[in-house]
């Protein structure tokens, strides 16, 4: 039996943004007490409202002393809570007292650390293509990731949706279509599902798309270091 003590659990994503479809998880923060370890899942999972009970449930599991850390670092992911995560449970209002997250800083080193990762893949499937459905959808976690570090300087307010990377402001737009970015995005879907990936996820799609993706990012890049350097002297 787990020694877990739940301290407070929260949706977030799709569903904290109101934008449920039928590709949505059910992405559920829950927060625990310090050093004790997880509490059983379905604690988390009773507390899913019924209108939410067919989509399957994400946990990613938190100890209340890094959710802390992760709001006075103002970490991306503590600014996508505060944002748009909605209580399940939270007898303590923890998100509330914890107020608004520190500014984040980390836009152009998190962006430069996804795109070391992407600019890999093109090698990685080169060596084995079999592996190229696998590789798309790390194209997308890339894509995904890079937009919303990204959105921090270049849009109002962070954009933690799905399809960030077509709102980013003062760029020209992303150089891949919706339909092939949602390739990517099934093709990750399928490897966490364990279903079948798209057909079109062969190694010449891969390197069809990075070869337009690469310079776009590099202009993408040169903004955010533009803005970053403003930011700076502001």
């Amino acid at each position: 039996m787990s020694r877990g003590k739940l301290i407070a659990a929260y949706l977030f994503g799709s569903a904290g943004r109101g934008q449920i479809d039928d590709l949505s998880d059910l992405d559920i923060l829950a927060i625990v007490e310090n050093n004790q370890g997880k509490v059983a899942e379905v604690a988390v999972t009773q507390l899913i409202p019924g209108q939410y009970a067919h989509l399957k449930p994400s946990i990613s599991w938190y100890g209340a002393a890094r959710v802390i850390e992760m709001f006075r670092n103002g970490e991306l992911f503590a600014w996508h809570l505060y944002q748009e995560s909605v209580p399940l449970f939270d007898p303590s209002g923890l998100l509330v007292k914890l107020g608004q997250p520190a500014v984040y800083k980390d836009s152009l080193q998190d962006m430069l650390s996804f795109r070391s990762i992407l600019q890999g893949i093109p090698t990685q499937v080169q060596n084995s293509s079999v592996n190229a459905a696998y590789e798309a959808g790390l194209v997308y976690i890339c894509m995904r990731n890079i937009a919303m570090a990204a959105s921090w300087l270049l849009c109002e307010k962070p954009d933690f949706s799905r399809y960030s990377i077509f709102h980013l402001e003062g760029m020209r737009r992303c150089p891949i279509s919706i339909e092939e970015f949602d390739i990517t995005m099934h093709c990750r879907m399928a490897s966490q599902r364990g279903y079948e990936p798209p057909v079109e996820a062969t190694a010449l799609f891969i390197f069809d798309i990075y070869g337009r993706l690469d310079p776009w990012f590099d202009e993408l890049e040169a903004l955010v270091i533009r803005k970053t350097n403003e930011a700076k002297h502001a």
